[in-house]
């Protein structure tokens, strides 16, 4: 095992974060509608929208990236890993570019449907890829990069959104979209000059070229019997999985611990969407409103809420190689729980009514919270979104059930993108009761049904959840139900 002393700055470090452009993407295209509909400029442009159809420009991105999800178990597996984020930064590429030149509103949700398409399919990818050629010791910290991006995209979005507020121009909006397209246009054709993952090539059975990719991401002159030892793991361990029966889409689900894996994997996004971070990222403007907050002070507000996350992020990544993952979720949903509590409370109490007079204190404290929401999610839940999901599952399935995973998340959220403005204008701050409630299940969950992976290389997760067993019993026993067997029958053809 290389030492922990090892220096952050590895080959496989600095790609991560040009991989996290995928993310950045995702922060920003997810971020510029926020200040936009808060802009007079877009409203009046698109004939002053209703909720429904704000909610629909919103969570057609959703819908957009819930079908590149769907799509990445297939491009993963058949592309390889570079040529699948390729394929997903073409249609970013055109969809940026619609949305800037966007006519009427049908165009601009056709422009936010291709983004959506893009972000679904490099988020379904990049993550898989960071962790087929991390280290153990750095995996989540190469994953977590992704969040930290996404953070940055957001940032960046935000105040660019406060950059078109104070540019006097009909066209201010246009800015913003027409930036989507840069991200998507440097990874697409950028992705190329890095190596393909080790572990895909392995699975398609081009060892050599995989054992000389393995190298040049991890060779450094010194490690030459660590290179060697740990390469003959991964290959004799993908070369047993291609020796008994190919697994496919429905094995995900097919034996105890094989939809363990997936619950697991899944049910982080599922949090994620859950804490109602995307409500409040999407929706911060109209929340602003209701305290009777101009543009300008919306804008701005929500520029500074920007600020917090790159921050956080950053934070992060120093620790969360060195907490365990199930702590980090506990703690972090039960927090968002009593966030939204308080600002329930303050919402509830001292409401903000035209022609009234405003309690500044309480109107501080509720933004102060949704600070904290996104300070909280941004260090601690938002990365194991990305950190967990690629590493329980096996490099067979890995690509598979990461899409499985990201269609889920982009379900949630397309839900919750859709209703929120319409539940915001109808029902107020009573709209926030759900997400103390989910946040507070969420806490309970992790708590009794998570396992821990910190430390674990991805050939010694299938010890935790049995697979090694489940793929003989499958192969050799398909009617035998694996959970009959034993703890120690499992530990025995483990070692």
């Amino acid at each position: 095992m290389p030492p922990p002393e090892e220096k952050w700055l590895t080959k496989t470090f600095l790609a991560s974060i040009f991989l996290g452009l995928g993310g950045f993407l995702y922060g920003f295209d997810s971020g510029i509608i926020t200040p936009s509909l808060a802009l007079g400029s877009f409203v009046t442009y698109f004939n002053k929208p209703d909720a429904p159809l704000r909610g629909a420009i919103v969570s057609v991105y959703q819908a957009g990236a819930w079908l590149g999800s769907a799509s990445v178990g297939v491009t993963s597996d058949r592309l390889g890993r570079r040529k699948a984020i390729a394929f997903g930064c073409t249609w970013g590429v055109l969809g940026g570019a619609l949305m800037a030149g966007a006519a009427h509103v049908a165009m601009l949700i056709v422009g936010r449907l291709l983004v959506g398409f893009a972000v679904g399919t490099i988020t379904g990818v990049a993550p898989v890829f960071g962790a087929e050629i991390a280290k153990t010791h750095e995996r989540a910290r190469i994953t977590a990069v992704n969040q930290m991006m996404v953070a940055w995209g957001f940032f960046i979005a935000l105040w660019t959104g406060v950059g078109e507020g104070k540019w006097a121009n009909a066209n201010q909006w246009r800015l913003g979209f027409a930036i989507q397209a840069i991200p998507a246009l440097i990874l697409g054709v950028g992705v190329f000059f890095i190596g393909e993952s080790p572990r895909w090539l392995c699975l398609t059975g081009r060892y050599e070229e995989a054992e000389k990719a393995f190298r040049n991401w991890h060779y450094d002159g010194s490690n030459d019997e660590w290179c060697r030892s740990e390469f003959s793991l991964i290959q004799t361990n993908i070369a047993e999985e291609a020796q008994e029966r190919r697994l496919g889409w429905v094995d995900l689900v097919r034996t105890p611990p094989f939809r363990r894996r997936l619950f697991v994997g899944s049910f982080v996004w599922a949090a994620a969407m859950l804490s109602g971070i995307s409500f409040v990222q999407y929706f911060q403007t109209a929340i602003y409103a209701t305290l009777q907050f101009d543009q300008d002070q919306q804008l701005l507000v929500s520029g500074l809420y920007g600020c917090v996350a790159p921050i956080a992020c950053i934070l992060s990544l120093f620790f969360v190689d060195r907490i365990g993952r199930k702590k980090i979720l506990i703690t972090s949903s039960a927090l968002l729980s009593v966030s939204y509590l308080i600002i329930t409370i303050l919402a509830a109490l001292y409401p903000a009514k035209p022609g009234m007079p405003t309690n500044a204190a309480a109107q501080k404290g509720l933004i102060a919270c949704i600070f904290l929401v996104s300070a909280n999610y941004s260090a601690l839940l938002g990365p194991m979104t990305w950190i967990i999901p690629p590493e329980v599952f096996t490099t067979e399935l890995r690509a598979k059930a990461n899409a499985v995973v990201q269609v889920i998340h982009y379900s949630i959220s397309l839900v919750i993108t859709q209703c929120s403005p319409i539940a915001l204008e109808r029902v107020g701050w009573k709209y926030y009761i759900l997400f103390i409630l989910t946040n507070a299940l969420c806490a309970f969950i992790f708590a009794v049904a998570y396992p821990e992976t910190r430390g674990k290389s991805l050939e010694q997760i299938d010890e935790i959840f049995g697979d090694i067993q489940t793929k003989r019993d499958i192969e050799f026993h398909p009617e035998k139900n694996v959970s009959e067997k034993n703890g120690s029958e499992v530990m025995e053809v483990a070692k």
